[in-house]
């Protein structure tokens, strides 16, 4: 009954879920989350950085077009720019440093049938999101204004750390709460990408397909005050860490459609900018 438990937690936490008991096996019906709220969010940001970076960074873009004749060259020097911008913010559109990252308070109030959750993370701090590695870049021309970008990225930890609490029912009838600190460590995220764009000349791009793939090798977590007992937490907080990975690996193609539909709706909502078709064009070679 404990492992049983340790799952439905975990599930929970990862997902929207619906667990019953079918002749003793566990069926786990997964329902898709929405992305396109967090999206949303930092929609109004990439805009700005889009309007007034090509002001600031204009000649950067340019030196960096002129400097490298590869593609994949290009796109490594641009991806190094990001990483800058994220550790130094951009004062002059007043976007602050991404890295570490910093929110205020974030509220959740989870419903279904497995699970009901209620609770909220505050004083969140978000550190190593630009030490990213690139592992793979790679640009394919497929013809007929068509293009394939293949890009992989490792994240060899991510660390997150505030405070927390949550009460509520796992099933019908197993209760979870806690309050305290926590700290989540994400070790080696891996995040890869395969995407298809189509120009339609003279200045439209979009998405025509996207294959997303993320892989976590391990989590180390301890959220503090869990159950409010320091033994039971213990082992509620061991559980989550050694099934974090397996879980994502066993949900993620279930959510994945989703999430690849949300992304590629706000990349090309993004892509409706001119300028950044025009920026494309000379970033692609396309004349």
């Amino acid at each position: 009954m404990m492992g049983c438990a340790r799952v439905l937690i975990l599930l929970a936490v990862i997902a929207p879920v619906t667990v019953v008991l079918v002749q003793g096996q566990l069926e786990v019906a997964i329902e898709e989350p929405r992305f396109s709220t967090f999206l949303n969010r930092i929609t109004n940001t990439t805009f700005d950085l889009i309007r007034g970076g090509v002001n600031i960074f204009g000649k950067t873009i340019d030196r960096i077009i002129n400097t490298f004749v590869r593609i994949e060259d290009r796109l490594r020097a641009l991806l190094e720019l990001f990483r800058k911008q994220l550790i130094k913010g951009v004062p002059e559109l007043n976007i602050p440093i991404l890295d570490p990252l910093h929110i205020n308070k974030i509220d959740f109030d989870l419903h279904h049938e497995a699970a009901k959750l209620k609770g909220y993370a505050e004083d969140v701090t978000i550190q190593h999101i630009s030490k990213f590695v690139v592992d793979k870049e790679r640009f394919s021309d497929l013809g007929q204004l068509r293009f394939k970008l293949d890009l992989n990225l490792t994240f060899p930890i991510i660390k997150v750390n505030g405070l927390y609490k949550v009460a509520g029912l796992i099933g019908n009838s197993f209760q979870i709460h806690g309050e305290g600190p926590f700290r989540l460590n994400l070790v080696d995220l891996k995040l890869g990408t395969s995407t298809i764009l189509k120009f339609n000349l003279p200045a439209r791009l979009r998405v025509q397909k996207m294959d997303l793939k993320v892989k976590l090798t391990s989590l180390e977590n301890n959220f503090e005050g869990l159950m409010n007992d320091s033994e039971t937490g213990a082992l509620f907080n061991k559980a989550i860490s050694k099934l974090a990975p397996e879980a994502l690996d066993i949900l993620w193609p279930e959510i994945k459609p989703s999430v690849e539909a949300q992304v590629k709706k706000y990349i090309n909502s993004i892509l409706e900018n001119a300028t950044v078709v025009n920026i494309a064009k000379r970033l692609f070679n396309i004349t």
